[in-house]
């Protein structure tokens, strides 16, 4: 009985995951089934050694994990152009793997050997004879018997022998057939310290893109519908590791964050060069200008920038880039000018914001919240505090009316960077309500006034958190420091302005358990304001002059 019990389970066994070495019947087919999760969900990653290479060229790719205790199962494979896979083939080194044949190609898939517990495991691809762009795909299996989770690797670029080694650039044709941006300005691309690019319309669709700049990692053109980095058609030329070839990237950014690599696309003619720490390349493209923005807009903002790179991958662009002082149409000849500061109508919009909630409105909550039935003098017939109070809270309300509308005018419709912009839009929205809701107020012993205070103490709050939220956002924006100085200097003013509450509050403690602060004596306020005013200026004052400089 013993026996046959024993047998029935190595037959069903056999029967769920297709063969003793654990692959689960995995194959090619396995990643059209797959689940996708969600960005943050994925506890796993797949890195390879290097972001370029050439024909028959070794890479090393580690699928490991990020969080969690670790996989029993996985599939990878590398897919080629267009998606079609496979494209090379794995040399196995990691003795917890095995090759599988897909389409005929042996060793054109990786596979677990055995169910154990595994951090992570290394292989080794070896680029095909073809060119084009490739993208790792792994199948992983936290236990054999859950639901798998299909992840994707950057895209990656292959080099091959098409490029061709860029012999010269001029500007002599800008303004006449092409669209030039340069830094300094109509400066010629012979010049090693001249930050160049060109485009040059070419037929309906095909654009011929020139880019020169001194860099030792990289040198990149961006179109954007705004002057903030974010959802951006960007292509890199790129110096590779040993400096000895310079490969070109389709790429979109998503923010502050690395853009992703796209496939290379319609691109051909590509020529190259990397001489005395010059990256030039030029190449011919038919792919359209991805960036959110109406079809019939064909104009953009322009970036220009440098950077370093780290094992074949752009680091973040030191310096503020290069922009273009309004949009451009890049298909008419001409030659533009740009700046690398922030427009003027940003700073402003920056800086209208951060008084006006963490200095003026700050200040106005205060005494709403802390001087009521203190600061009673009659002024114009209502207590004083409640006239600060609504005084300077319309000022900040007015404020941020005015700051709102600029970036709609400097970028000439919405801007995508979010959630920035989203944020902007909630505090602009319950700020606006605020002093029309305070109209129809009832009066002060309405049996109905209470859902009032409770509205307009509740809209309060959300509105203290959330413009301290966006503007700290905003600052992650423009900060573009090696140490994220302005970041830290927002994190401060939000705990001062924290520390400010808790010290009020300790005071009404106090006073209420000595029964109470006659009307009229506000010494201890006064002391908490003065302290809590200069410091928050010390902190408003620091950041202003980053907005200045940025």
């Amino acid at each position: 009985m013993a026996k046959k019990t024993c047998l029935v389970i190595a037959m069903l066994f056999w029967t769920v995951w297709g063969d003793l070495s654990g692959t689960k019947s995995l194959d090619c087919n396995s990643f059209n089934e797959s689940f996708v999760p969600p960005r943050s969900w994925i506890p796993y990653n797949i890195s390879v050694s290097q972001r370029t290479f050439k024909p028959h060229d070794k890479i090393t790719v580690t699928l490991q994990v990020t969080s969690g205790t670790g996989f029993n199962g996985f599939l990878l494979q590398a897919q080629g152009p267009d998606g079609t896979a496979p494209f090379g083939t794995f040399q196995i080194t990691d003795r917890n793997t095995q090759g599988l044949t897909c389409r005929n190609t042996e060793n054109s898939l990786v596979s677990h050997r055995d169910s154990s517990n595994k951090q992570s495991i290394q292989t080794v691809w070896i680029a095909p004879p073809e060119s084009g762009t490739v993208q790792f795909r792994a199948i992983v299996f936290q236990d054999l018997d859950e639901t798998e989770v299909n992840i994707r690797s950057q895209t990656f670029q292959t080099l091959t022998g098409s490029t061709k080694v860029l012999q010269s650039m001029s500007s002599t044709e800008c303004g006449k057939s092409k669209f030039c941006f340069s830094d300094p300005e109509n400066c010629d691309p012979t010049d090693a310290d001249c930050m160049f690019m060109s485009s040059e319309l070419l037929s309906d669709r095909n654009f011929r893109f020139e880019m020169s700049s001194r860099s030792e990692g990289y040198v990149a053109i961006g179109f954007s519908s705004d002057t903030l980095m974010g959802n951006d058609d960007v292509y890199i030329c790129l110096v590779n590791d040993t400096g000895s070839t310079v490969a070109v990237q389709h790429a979109l950014t998503t923010g502050r964050t690395r853009p992703t690599i796209l496939p290379l696309g319609n691109v051909s003619n590509i020529e190259t060069s990397y001489n005395d720490s010059v990256i030039k390349c030029s190449f011919i493209t038919n792919n359209s200008i991805s960036i959110e923005q109406s079809e019939s807009d064909s104009l953009y903002y322009i970036f220009l920038t440098v950077g370093p790179v780290q094992n074949g991958a752009i680091r973040k662009h030191p310096n503020t880039p290069l922009i273009t002082s309004q949009k451009v149409n890049i298909s008419q000849p001409s030659q533009a000018g740009g700046t690398s500061s922030r427009p003027i109508l940003i700073k402003v919009h920056g800086s209208m914001m951060l008084i006006a909630w963490v200095t003026v409105g700050s200040v106005g909550m205060v005494f709403a919240r802390f001087w009521k039935g203190v600061m009673v003098k009659q002024v114009l017939g209502k207590d004083l505090w409640f006239q600060v109070h609504r005084s300077l809270m319309t000022l900040t309300v007015v404020s941020t009316m005015i700051a709102f509308i600029l970036p709609f005018i400097q970028a000439q419709g919405w801007s995508g960077n979010w959630p920035h912009p989203i944020m902007g839009c909630v505090v602009m929205s319950l700020a606006f309500l605020q002093p029309v809701v305070a109209l129809f107020r009832p009066l002060p012993h309405h049996k109905r006034r209470f859902i009032f205070n409770w509205f307009h103490a509740l809209t309060g709050f959300a509105l203290r958190v959330l413009s301290d939220a966006t503007i700290f956002l905003g600052f992650r924006m423009i900060d573009e420091s090696s140490n994220g100085w302005m970041k830290k200097v927002m994190g401060g003013l939000i705990g001062w302005g924290i520390l400010r509450d808790v010290l009020f509050y300790v005071n009404v403690y106090f006073w209420k358990k000595d029964g109470g602060n006659p009307k009229g004596k506000i010494r201890n306020e006064k002391i908490l304001l003065i302290a809590y005013l200069c410091g928050n200026l010390m902190f408003v004052i620091a950041l202003l002059v980053g907005i200045g400089q940025s």
